[in-house]
């Protein structure tokens, strides 16, 4: 059986990758916090993944046929403040991580972002140049470029933003969305920032299908079409029938932010459909999540 190890297993991806283990794979996935969010068909491993010596030790211990690293700090509010204390998890990470996987020859993704663009004009290819223009984006290039540079055949994917089941330990925006609804309550979105959402079910789907095929290289992958964060609050509404809460349409100038952030960060996805992968329906998604976000209870995010 081929081992599989998961950075960030516990996280929001990292759950559903795990709870996707195609046949034939061991899954090991590492925390470093939250052990009880790593999904039950995955073994856990405990491992500060800034502590290159203590990486490198559970790599020559678990000699995994592929590593997905998932783990980093996506919060672009918490990369802008403290840059330095996100830097080692979010670009030194990675980097010891890839050097590691290239000497075990070991398949190697890793999950970057579209904040690696500016938003200026939407529709981002993986031959548009990044101009990233907050610090969460500029570490993800920079990850980006280290990996390209250590381990030309590794897959990097910049990841769309993510919806859908909620995990122990993690929620998604819409997950929050619906707590709020659910009192009674306004949800705030921004009529301006388009981007292409997609389910962690569907994300995690596209990795192990990358993988299987043997790709390499760079890929973007979202949803099959981009909306602003207004039109899927109001499309969520819809489909998933919810008649209690108001949604309140904002512009992102309105709002005093710590990090920039892009107006449209839409992309062409049509290289990883390329390799036979269909993109995601948000409206098809909604509906298959419908059942079980409608009574999901809250989650805490501690």
């Amino acid at each position: 059986m081929k081992k599989l190890l998961i950075t960030g297993a516990s996280g929001y991806l990292g759950w559903h990758c795990s709870q996707q283990l195609p046949h034939g794979w061991q899954g090991i996935g590492t925390f470093h916090k939250h052990k009880t969010g790593i999904h039950a068909s995955t073994a856990a491993y405990q491992v500060d993944l800034t502590d290159k010596d203590a990486v490198w030790k559970m790599m020559k211990e678990i000699k995994p046929a592929a590593v997905f690293h998932l783990a980093a700090v996506s919060g672009t509010g918490q990369c802008e403040k403290a840059p330095e204390e996100t830097y080692p998890i979010n670009v030194e990470a990675p980097t010891h991580l890839a050097e590691m996987a290239a000497d075990l020859k070991a398949k190697f993704l890793f999950t970057s972002s579209e904040q690696v663009f500016d938003g200026e004009k939407g529709d981002y290819a993986e031959t548009d140049q990044p101009n990233p223009k907050n610090k969460y984006g500029e570490q993800k290039l920079e990850a980006e470029q280290n990996i390209q540079k250590i381990y030309p055949e590794a897959v990097i994917v910049r990841i769309a933003v993510l919806f859908g089941q909620a995990t122990p330990v993690a929620q998604s925006f819409l997950n929050q969305w619906i707590d709020t609804w659910k009192k009674m309550l306004t949800v705030t979105a921004f009529y301006d920032e388009i981007r292409p959402f997609m389910s962690g079910t569907s994300c995690a789907s596209a990795l192990f299908h990358l993988v299987q095929q043997g790709a390499e290289g760079l890929f973007h992958l979202g949803g099959s079409t981009a909306y602003s964060r207004y039109d899927f609050a109001q499309l969520s509404k819809e489909v998933l029938a919810l008649p209690f809460g108001k949604i309140a349409s904002k512009s992102q100038q309105d709002v005093e932010m710590p990090a920039f952030r892009p107006a449209n960060l839409s992309l062409v996805c049509g290289k990883i459909e390329g390799t036979g992968f269909t993109l995601s329906n948000a409206i098809d998604e909604l509906k298959k999540i419908r059942p079980f976000l409608q009574t999901q209870p809250s989650v805490s995010l501690n």
